[in-house]
């Protein structure tokens, strides 16, 4: 009796598998290129999929597969702290904006900039955001978006080994080179390399920009992720020539005075130099386990005509795993970062700052489906900071500079806090401070639509440089700039995001220009109301992308700011070929209303507000095509297209003209072996 039920279980295990095999063969004709079979996560980048019984969390490999769904192998994540969420990249070839590799300022969602008119140029903020942190600097970086942080580059984790190759260039002496490597070289354990070149032509003769970009990483996981890794070197070198004399006067209105270009600044030109290099380490005190329902993989089999395909098709079906059976009491992590930054020419600047965070957090369950309803990360960081400004040496130690996180989930609703002090320059016994309360309310189990409202207050001495210019100039310290914020923003999935900020500003302070470069600081309050819309609408093959910008300063010589900024971009994503091609083709416009934008002293490499010059109240047009073909994609554009027949008296920095029309063009390479 018991062999014939064997028997029967065998037989029905066996038709089973038939009919499932039949199935997916019938399917695989309709199965997309890149669909995802890594054991580890699904495609969302993020959840666990099926496994043994009872397997340790963390990195698993297995063996390889077919071409075809390589591109699903290869994961990325940033440097957060506390966790590493580890996202797939997914069809990283196009970018819908056209100007995917010759501009990454202008394919950066949510941001608006204003340049002068040069890739890789000193640029300010169209739409400025306030009270985003007490992160000490010597004055804000005019070279932010371009210039490479810890926690804007990449970490990987491949299954095989990924390079991008990738050339850009146009009808005038444009190029853009960018070159990345990555591979793991053991399970877990993983190596990279990323080197970028802008050298755009200048706008003046003899003029122009050559940023060099490298960073090499190193990321570690153990198999069940107790233990995690990581570290690396940044070194960038921004080198922008201002010489020569005007390639064509009828440009500008004026050549005589402050409202036109300078003439003839042979000679001119700044050196910036920088090294960053970082490391951190975090260790969970207990394993964690999930588990899974187990299923085995089919090799499916397609015949078309006379062509045969064979691929592997995983079908684990994954049970959501409970609360774990051991709770975790925590990581403890420490992170290492230093930055030497180097400006040569006639204004010799030095910045060194060395920094180490300490923390331990109970938030260890990163990808896990259940999470502590209470989440508390706590952390010190010690601060050794030195700036040679003309050479006048300022030096501080902040010793322990606290910080605090924490999360309470009640059902669908989350609070969130932070809370963290740090020491500034001139004022010890006055540190930073900064406070946050946030809640956020998804509307479905999904999360894909979220409601969050955010308050911050903030205390901040002003950057160093002003420190350091208050004090010789007026011979006082400069006051405390604090700052209130109010933000209410809903978002749906990727296609809707709408943002409502109320910004307060007590004791602002700012750069104007006399005889010479001078610090003013304000002696009224005063009120920036930003709104923000993000739209990405789809119609079959037809797309639309808009971002719209609205804003009001109550005092617009304190911060002065366009009334309206517009990006928008009009595309058709389709196939050809039997989607073996796939293109873009469309059309990029922005657009900002004049106001007086700052100007950019080239001495001394930073923005100062000016009242000669507005700058904006003209169309930008770009006409692109994208087309990608398997592991390379190519695009032209015809870039500020409406210059063709538009006056060319337009300005995107004070004295410093945009681009006129130019044709560009770039090839990119992905290799996946």
């Amino acid at each position: 009796m018991q062999r014939l039920q064997h028997c029967l279980i065998s037989l029905s295990s066996f038709l089973l598998v038939l009919l499932l095999s039949s199935n997916l063969a019938q399917a695989q004709r309709n199965l997309p290129n890149n669909r995802n079979t890594n054991p580890v996560f699904n495609n969302d980048g993020n959840t666990p999929t099926g496994d043994t019984t009872a397997v340790a969390k963390g990195i698993q490999y297995t063996k390889e597969v077919p071409d075809s769904v390589l591109r699903s192998k290869v994961f990325y994540f940033y440097h957060q702290p506390a966790r590493a969420k580890i996202f797939q990249i997914w069809n990283p070839t196009l970018d819908p904006t056209g100007i995917q590799f010759a501009d990454p300022l202008d394919a950066l969602n949510g941001n608006y900039y204003l340049g002068k008119g040069i890739v890789g140029q000193p640029h300010v903020a169209l739409f400025p955001t306030l009270s985003n942190g007490l992160s000490l600097q010597l004055q804000p970086d005019p070279n932010i978006g371009y210039a490479k942080r810890p926690f804007n580059i990449r970490f990987y984790q491949t299954q095989t080994p990924y390079t991008v190759l990738s050339y850009n260039s146009s009808l005038n002496k444009d190029y853009v080179v960018h070159v990345a490597h990555t591979q793991n070289i053991k399970p877990g354990w993983n190596l990279a390399f990323d080197y970028r070149l802008f050298s755009p032509e200048g706008i003046y003769t003899s003029s122009g920009d050559k940023n060099n970009y490298l960073d090499a990483t190193m990321n570690y996981f153990s198999r069940d992720s107790r233990l995690q890794a990581k570290g690396g070197i940044i070194w960038q070198s921004f080198k922008i020539d201002e010489n020569g004399g005007i390639s064509d006067d009828s440009y500008f209105s004026s050549s005589s005075n402050r409202a036109g270009i300078p003439v003839n600044i042979y000679n001119m030109g700044t050196v910036n130099r920088e090294f960053t290099a970082f490391a951190d380490a975090s260790f969970s005190l207990v394993r964690q386990f999930e588990h899974y329902r187990y299923h085995d993989s089919l090799v499916a089999r397609a015949v078309n005509d006379t062509t045969t395909v064979i691929d592997t098709v995983v079908i684990t079906d994954t049970i959501a795993a409970g609360k774990p059976r051991t709770l975790n009491p925590g990581r403890f992590a420490i992170e290492m970062r230093y930055d030497r930054r180097k400006r040569v020419f006639t204004d010799s600047t030095l910045w060194q700052e060395a920094e180490a965070t300490l923390y331990w957090t109970n938030d260890v369950y990163p990808d896990h489906s259940w999470h502590n309803p209470f989440k508390l990360t706590l952390g010190l960081q010690p601060r050794l900071v030195k700036a040679d400004i003309e050479g006048n040496d300022l030096s501080m130690y902040s010793l322990l500079d606290p910080f605090a996180r924490a999360e309470i989930s009640l059902g669908r609703l989350t609070l969130r806090g932070e809370a963290e002090m740090r020491g500034s320059f001139y004022d010890k016994s006055t540190p930073d401070s900064r406070y946050l309360l946030a809640i956020d309310y998804p509307f479905d189990s999904a999360r894909q639509t979220l409601a969050t409202l955010t308050v911050v207050k903030q205390s901040k001495c002003p950057d160093v440089r002003m420190v350091r210019d208050a004090m010789m100039y007026t011979g006082s310290k400069p006051r405390v700039i604090g700052s209130e914020l109010i933000e209410a923003r809903i978002k749906h999935r990727d296609i809707v995001d709408i943002s409502v900020k109320a910004n307060h500003l007590d004791h602002n302070a700012w750069y104007e220009y006399g005889s010479r470069l001078f610090l003013r600081e304000g002696n009224s309050q005063l009120w920036l109301f930003q709104g923000a819309l993000t739209l990405r609408l789809a119609l079959g093959w037809m797309h639309i992308d808009i971002q719209q910008f609205l804003q009001h300063s109550t005092d617009e010589v304190q911060m002065p700011v366009p009334l309206w900024a517009s990006k928008n971009s009009i595309y058709a994503d389709f196939h050809l070929f039997q989607r073996t091609v796939r293109a873009q083709i469309g059309l990029d416009i922005r657009y900002h209303t004049p106001y007086f934008a700052p100007g950019y002293d080239y001495n001394t490499g930073i923005f100062y507000h000016q009242d000669e010059t507005t700058v904006g109240g003209y169309l930008w047009g770009d006409v692109f095509i994208n087309i990608n073909v398997k592991r390379a994609s190519f695009y032209a554009k015809a870039g500020h297209l409406n210059a063709l027949w538009d006056q060319p008296n337009y300005f995107l920095l004070p004295h410093y003209p945009g681009q006129r029309f130019g044709f560009f063009w770039g090839i990119t390479w992905h290799f996946f072996d």
